[in-house]
């Protein structure tokens, strides 16, 4: 597939913890009460767990750098490097050619942004380490943007993606 595609989404994402250690991530994706056509054939889940990538039980399984203060989009932030560990196994991006399909982890690295002063997440960009031959995956890119998102009922917010742009070869 080229060019390029603009969708928008009701999306419905959660997590819990189903054993000490282990975080189960649900998502629906939909256009109101419709599922989502996948796109060329291919369906994207996992977007919001990336951000899990910085959770205590999947940071030992990347090396992390601080490369200090940036600005991004005008505000201070931390600016993270982070790289999938060679020696640990990848528990954050897989790809799976139909429904039961043989499961292809992929190595990420990339960096994330945190607000200088909340350490809340702005942006987080990564791509692979290395091809998937065996796919015949060269190139994935991903850019989330995120944002504030406030909860009434609760009276918090939580900041989840706003955007976010793939490119996939």
């Amino acid at each position: 597939i080229s060019g390029t595609e603009k969708r928008k989404y009701d999306y419905q994402f959660s997590i819990q913890e189903i054993r000490p250690g282990v975080l189960d991530v649900q998502e629906y994706l939909g256009k109101g009460s419709t599922p989502v056509n996948s796109l060329g054939g291919f369906t994207t889940k996992g977007l919001p767990a990336l951000v899990l990538i910085f959770h205590p039980y999947y940071a030992d399984t990347f090396s992390m750098k601080c490369e200090g203060l940036a600005t991004l989009k005008g505000q201070r932030t931390w600016q993270i490097y982070f790289r999938q560990r060679a020696d640990k196994p990848n528990r954050i991006r897989a790809y799976r050619i139909g429904v039961n399909g043989e499961s292809h982890p992929v190595a990420l690295k990339g960096r994330a942004w945190f607000v200088e002063d909340t350490y809340q997440i702005v942006s987080l960009q990564a791509d692979l380490i290395s091809t998937l031959p065996d796919i015949q995956l060269t190139v994935d890119h991903t850019a989330i943007e995120y944002g504030p998102v406030h909860f009434g009922s609760r009276g918090v917010d939580m900041w989840l993606p706003q955007t976010a742009e793939l490119y996939k070869i």
